[in-house]
Parts: structure tokens; C-alpha cells; sequence
């Protein structure tokens, strides 16, 4: 019996797809045409991939610094030793930022489930700029009773709390730690940390900051394998980029060389590439060894293009086991 092998249809120009033929594919559905047909298919480059028209719509905005490493190991001229050249470390960077995704409620309490059958379960991290407590406290709680995980530490930005106040909010078995807002300020301001009580955590006085530009709190665990530092940032939209930078430097200088990891709300947006802002952000924590683990858009409004300006950096990116942004906006 002869079979015939079944020929793909390019849609542009409704022919079928002859072996031998050039085509380009779509890295996400495989919808095939003819590589001549590219113009007139809605086919474009995006997050370092070919895409049709129909998943360009759906595809996130991704943040990758090092698509340059990416293309190079996907392309046929790249040779096995020059890929174990590649540093793990940038690896497991490029790793994280292409595999970010957005969870809902549901798909996070599955993930989080998995996390049980390890054998030391791992330190996790929560952030959320609360835009008020006074407004979304209790709304955050309905919404953390709704998870499986509880989350260790616990980062917030623009609380609109001073310190003396904090005991108004609290979140069961948890300790609160509040940076004072910034005076004459009743919007916009004020971070702080929640750390569960079964952890020993200390402040760190000399990176924490109130400022126009910065506004910042440390606190290191130190009853676990090795101390591990959690910190919390917030740049006031209103402030200057180059003092955030410089304290930044400062902060950083004073903080260890590894398990360190930074929440914040930076208000950079590091999806404007062209952006110089951005630029020196991202020269900043790439210097010292950080990178960020969320990738694709945190702050989403309609008619608004989406921006990643919330997220977690750390410098000990081989800790990361997966990495989640709320996709309830």
C-alpha cells in the first residue's frame, strides 16, 4: 500500500508546502508557510521567537537582557563546547526570565502543593504593593487565606503606615516590621516586612532608608542553613533615578555576597528597553551579580501599555525554583 504523506496549506497564499521548500514556522502553535510569504502572513519576531499573528496578540512582553546568548544557543552554528562556556549562573538567569509566567489562585496553590515532596521545602517570598492599607489591608488577608503556601516572608510598598501604627495590621503568626513614612507624606509612601515567627529575623538599620528617592527595609534570618537577607524597596515614581541608583550602591555594598533578595516596587520599567532609566537599572544590579525573576508585565491597566516595574531581585538566582506574578490585577 502507498501512503501519502499529508502536505501542510500556507494560509497567505492558500498552496500547499512542498518538501524542500523554505517555510518558517510559528515557535508557539508550528503553524508553517512559506518563508516567501512572510510579509503578507502577520509572522513576526517577538520575545526572541517567530510568531504567527494569532499568538502575537496573546504572547506577553518579556524581559530578557541576554536574548543575544539565547539566539546563539538555538542557531546552528552554535557548537556544543561553546554552549558549556556558557556561565551556569547565566544560565539559570536566562532560564528564569523565559519561563516566568502569570498563576491564578488555583494554578499557584498546585504549584506551591508540588513543593511539599521536596526535601527541604524552600524559602519563598511574597510582594505586593498594597497602594494603602488603610483602603486593601483586609481584602490582602481574604486573599492569603485563599493560598495553601504560607509564603515566610512577606513584602509590602505604599502602605500609608507609620511604624507606630503597624500593630493595626497584622497578619496571624507573622511579625511586622514597618519603615516610618516619609513626613508630609500621607500617600505613596511607607514598606514594610512580614516574616513568620517561626524565623529569628534582625533588622538591618544601616541600608534602611527614607528618603524622597528611596524608601527601604532589611531584615536578615539567621535560624536557617545560612543567614538569608530579605529586603523590601520602594522608589517613589516622583523621585530622581540617579539618587535610587546611588542608594542602591550604598545598600548593596552593605549586604552579603549571596542569599540576599530584594522585593520592591522600582517604578523602572525594564519592558522600555530604549529607556535610560532602565539602562542604568539594569547596569546597577547586573554589576553586583543580581538579576530580577520576574520578566513579563506586573502592572496592567486598560488603555495603559503593560510595564514590569515590581519585582524581586536576588543574587542567588540557583535557589529560584519558580517564580509567579498574580494574574488577578
Amino acid at each position: 500500500m502507498i501512503m501519502k504523506i499529508p502536505k501542510e496549506t500556507c494560509l497567505p497564499c492558500n498552496k500547499r508546502i512542498n518538501i524542500g521548500q523554505p517555510i518558517l514556522e510559528c515557535e508557539k502553535c508550528y503553524k508553517v508557510i512559506h518563508t516567501k510569504c512572510h510579509k503578507s502572513s502577520g509572522f513576526a519576531s517577538a520575545n526572541n521567537q517567530w510568531l504567527c499573528h494569532d499568538c502575537l496578540g496573546s504572547d506577553l512582553p518579556r524581559y530578557n537582557p541576554f536574548n543575544y546568548i539565547s539566539d546563539a544557543l538555538h542557531s546552528d552554528k552554535f557548537h556544543e563546547n561553546d554552549n558549556e562556556a556558557i556561565d551556569e549562573t547565566l544560565q539559570s538567569v536566562m532560564s528564569i526570565l523565559e519561563t516566568c509566567c502569570p498563576y491564578d489562585i488555583e494554578k499557584l496553590n498546585s504549584a506551591t502543593e508540588q513543593l511539599k515532596n521536596t526535601e527541604t521545602l524552600p524559602m519563598s517570598t511574597m510582594f505586593l504593593n498594597i497602594d494603602g492599607n488603610a483602603s486593601n489591608f483586609d481584602t490582602f488577608l481574604t486573599e492569603l487565606k485563599r493560598l495553601k503556601h504560607s509564603f515566610p516572608v512577606i513584602g509590602l510598598a505604599e502602605t500609608n503606615v507609620d511604624e507606630p501604627l503597624k500593630d493595626l495590621y497584622t497578619i496571624p503568626d507573622y511579625t511586622s516590621f514597618y519603615q516610618n513614612t516619609l513626613k508630609g507624606k500621607i500617600k505613596g509612601t511607607g514598606v514594610a516586612l512580614y516574616v513568620r515567627n517561626d524565623l529569628n529575623a534582625s533588622t538591618l538599620d544601616r541600608v534602611g532608608f527614607c528618603t524622597p528617592d528611596i524608601e527601604s527595609y532589611f531584615v536578615q534570618i539567621s535560624n536557617t542553613e545560612d543567614p538569608i537577607t530579605f529586603g523590601v524597596i520602594y522608589r517613589p515614581p516622583s523621585g530622581e533615578v540617579g539618587k535610587f541608583i546611588d542608594a542602591m550602591h550604598s545598600i548593596v555594598s552593605n549586604l552579603p555576597k549571596k542569599n540576599v533578595h530584594i522585593l520592591g516596587d522600582y517604578n523602572i520599567d525594564l519592558l522600555k528597553e530604549s529607556s535610560k532609566d532602565t539602562e542604568v537599572f539594569e547596569d546597577f544590579f547586573l554589576q553586583y551579580g543580581f538579576a530580577p525573576v520576574i520578566s513579563i508585565p506586573t502592572h496592567e491597566r486598560r488603555s495603559c501599555k503593560s510595564t514590569c516595574i515590581d519585582n524581586i531581585l536576588t543574587n542567588s538566582c540557583d535557589a529560584v525554583m519558580f517564580f509567579w506574578h498574580s494574574s488577578q490585577n
